[in-house]
């Protein structure tokens, strides 16, 4: 017979515990890893989603104190927008899509960026859909926001398009 020691693990024993040890290892590094992924996710939903609501909160703010629509001609569509102000240091107040940076000019200023540098506006088209008769200036916004993904990885994709009509109200 052979004698066991009361104080001792055999091998097998051993190994079962290290396999337990090692699955339970592999489980809680694969859960917060999932939970780091999710977190960078909504990160950037949110800054696409911020950044979004704020472009089109400014659009609707100036547009509706406008008096009329330069561009786009009623009926067209593009990706500027000009409008006559009132206030001659704000006129002519542009929105201007390019190379992905949207930028608002008031007047004779400096164009200012409209978004962090961490998305970029990969779609912006205004319609003035303003009535032939002229009674009526309205112009549809349409605006799509990406967050920007320079190591390509999946967590950091994310869009979002948002979209409005407007009625100028100061004619």
């Amino acid at each position: 017979m052979t004698r066991r020691s009361p104080n001792g693990f055999t091998l097998i024993e051993l190994m079962v515990y290290i396999a337990i040890v090692a699955g339970i290892l592999v489980a809680a590094t694969s859960f917060a890893w999932t939970i780091i992924n999710s977190r960078t996710k909504a990160f950037a939903v949110q800054e696409v989603e911020q950044n979004g609501r704020f472009i089109m909160e400014k659009i609707s703010q100036v547009v509706r104190t406008a008096s009329d629509i330069t561009a786009p001609a009623r009926g067209a569509s593009g990706s500027r927008l000009e409008l006559v102000t009132q206030n001659p240091s704000t006129d002519p107040t542009v929105f201007n899509l390019s190379n992905g940076e949207l930028t608002l000019q008031e007047g004779a200023g400096a164009p200012v960026y409209m978004h962090s540098s961490v998305v970029a506006v990969t779609g912006l088209t205004f319609m003035n859909r303003s009535a032939a008769n002229g009674k009526t200036h309205n112009v549809e916004v349409q605006l799509t926001i990406e967050h920007r993904n320079p190591g390509d990885r999946q967590e950091w994709e994310y869009s979002g398009t948002f979209s409005s009509t407007i009625e100028l109200r100061n004619e």
